[in-house]
């Protein structure tokens, strides 16, 4: 039976994951900071506890059941996209928020609040359509 020109395919026998010993470094959130004598067996496990737990923490297959639309990859959110649209709309509100801030209450149209302004007009005789307009009128009126 041929096993290919595969590298690990060369070596002179066969050893298993916890017979080798992981020579470096293991990182501060790995939960084998404190052991001896690490083996590759022992780090393999802890990085797919890892990956495990962080697949779920970013599971994003939830999302696009409210008011937001994904662009997805493959039938899939993915979080970059999801960050995408996170900033687009962001910036769209803030955009929405900057010209609230900056308008002047009292230039508001007010048409359209379903009042009846019928006769009501300010001192030049014009029609009241701002909300200024409309107080200037009520407090004279008072």
């Amino acid at each position: 039976m041929s096993c290919g020109n595969k590298i690990k395919h060369t070596c002179a026998e066969k050893n298993y994951a916890t017979c080798i010993y992981y020579e470096k470094e293991v990182p501060d959130f790995s939960s084998l900071t404190e052991a001896d004598c690490i083996t590759l067996e022992e780090t393999t496990e802890d990085i797919y506890e890892i990956l495990t737990e962080v697949k779920g923490e970013i599971d994003l297959s939830g999302l696009g059941e409210d008011c937001l639309v994904y662009v997805q990859e493959e039938g899939k959110n993915i979080v970059k996209n999801v960050l995408l649209k996170y900033e687009e709309e962001i910036c769209t509100l803030k955009t929405k928020v900057e010209a609230l801030e900056n308008a002047n209450v009292c230039e508001m149209d007010i048409t359209n609040c379903g009042l009846d302004l019928t006769g009501l007009t300010t001192p030049c005789d014009e029609p009241i359509t701002t909300l200024g307009d409309l107080l200037s009128y009520v407090l004279t009126q008072i």
